[in-house]
């Protein structure tokens, strides 16, 4: 099985949730918070936007946000995938809270690589086109750089991004020099 199988099915299965609560209800799907000017609201040293999974349209919720957690998690045994230099080791996540851990780079470079990976992924001018599923093809959030007794620590909430931003993610780290990547 390739790395891109695994997320595949890792993925799938959150996928098929948000977008069955993104079409029960008349809402707006995946919003990025804003401030009142329209500008993105951004926080933490990282300074990276973030977006809603659903936020309800009509009824007594209106504008109340739904937070659409996974269902369920793929459960597989450690594996590790040889790229270049490098080296991920997948281990059991879900797609809307993944861990991702990085060795052997600074906190500036993994800051760096983070930032503008996120930022690439997020669709800051909401220019995506929505999906067969109803939903946008983007990243949600990212949580602070933690330090490990190795390397670095982020959380990130891929939303409905593809397969493909998560190897976006690595090709960037790898090539900045990171022996290993960690996932789950």
């Amino acid at each position: 099985m390739t790395i891109s199988e695994f997320l595949t099915a890792v993925r799938t299965p959150y996928i098929d949730t948000l977008a069955r609560v993104a079409t029960q209800l008349e809402s707006h799907v995946e919003p990025a918070y804003r401030q009142s000017d329209g500008s993105l609201a951004v926080e933490g040293a990282l300074g990276l936007p973030c977006r809603a999974d659903v936020i309800q349209m009509e009824g007594i919720t209106a504008g109340q946000t739904i937070q659409v957690d996974s269902e369920t998690r793929l459960e597989f045994e450690a594996v590790t995938f040889a790229s270049g230099a490098g080296e991920v080791v997948l281990s059991p996540f879900v797609w809307d809270w993944t861990p991702l851990e990085v060795l052997g780079l600074s906190q500036e470079a993994v800051s760096n690589v983070c930032q503008a990976w996120f930022l690439t992924w997020f669709d800051a001018d909401d220019e995506n086109v929505a999906t067969e599923e109803g939903l946008f093809g983007v990243v949600h959030f990212m949580s602070e750089l933690e330090p490990t007794q190795e390397g670095w620590k982020v959380t990130v909430d891929l939303g409905s991004s593809p397969v493909s931003a998560v190897e976006d993610f690595l090709f960037r780290i790898l090539d900045a020099g990171a022996p290993q990547v960690r996932i789950g």
